[in-house]
């Protein structure tokens, strides 16, 4: 992982998400490949420049360059790593929460100064946001978290029971496509990322099955899509 370096804090966020071509595959929204890799590709670009505004310095962690064989080792792993580069403060994000701004990361950077866990969870039992202190984490204990489950939330609470923790608002995070039609009307109608994919669902026909059944064996993922055609 390369870091960018935007300023003097002791702060860093961390990118976690697949690169678009992978994350086309592993959540298809719509019929086609071509259309699916463009739709994530304007995901990860969102998130990047949601990053890029809070002037924080920033590592991205894809499939090219994660360690470990499971999803908890390859995000364990990827916070040591910026811890081992000498920030104190972790902020962990994916590339799929449109409703998440800039301003919410910086109150997690402000509510790691005396909290040494900050959660923001989504509408599933996961969570869309994670930010750690150095002090207080311990990577054998983290890899151990039902990740990819409805129990993260749980289990993070659970683990940091003995400490303090502060809590983000409850957003959605975008799996299908019915995950997108709640996160895009819940987005200022000025925001600048909710026109552009008001624009892009509307142009394109989304997956018009009730249940889509997705199973990648070169990603060993299963993707449920329960998302339906929706109008914007």
């Amino acid at each position: 992982m390369n870091l960018v370096k935007d300023s003097n804090s002791r702060t860093a966020i961390l990118l976690f998400a697949q690169s678009e071509n992978v994350e086309s595959i592993i959540k298809p929204i719509f019929p086609s490949a071509k259309q699916n890799l463009l739709l994530w590709k304007k995901m990860n670009g969102n998130a990047l420049k949601t990053i890029q505004k809070t002037k924080l310095s920033y590592f991205i962690s894809t499939e090219k360059n994660q360690v470990g064989t499971s999803f908890g080792e390859k995000i364990t792993n990827a916070i040591q790593h910026v811890f081992d580069q000498g920030f104190e403060k972790v902020i962990v994000i994916g590339n799929d929460c449109i409703e998440l701004k800039s301003h919410h990361l910086l109150q997690v950077d402000r509510d790691l100064k005396t909290n040494s866990l900050v959660i923001g969870s989504d509408y599933s039992g996961g969570a869309y946001l994670i930010g750690v202190r150095k002090s207080t984490f311990n990577s054998a204990n983290f890899q151990r978290i039902p990740w990819q489950s409805k129990d993260v939330f749980t289990a993070l609470q659970s683990l940091y029971k003995e400490q303090s923790i502060a809590y983000l608002p409850f957003l959605n995070d975008c799996d299908d496509a019915s995950d997108f039609k709640k996160a895009i009307h819940k987005l200022s109608f000025s925001d600048d990322f909710r026109k552009l994919l008001l624009s892009f669902f509307n142009s394109l026909k989304v997956k018009k099955n009730s249940e889509i059944k997705f199973i990648s064996t070169a990603y060993q993922a299963v993707n449920f899509n329960k998302g339906s055609p929706f109008p914007l």
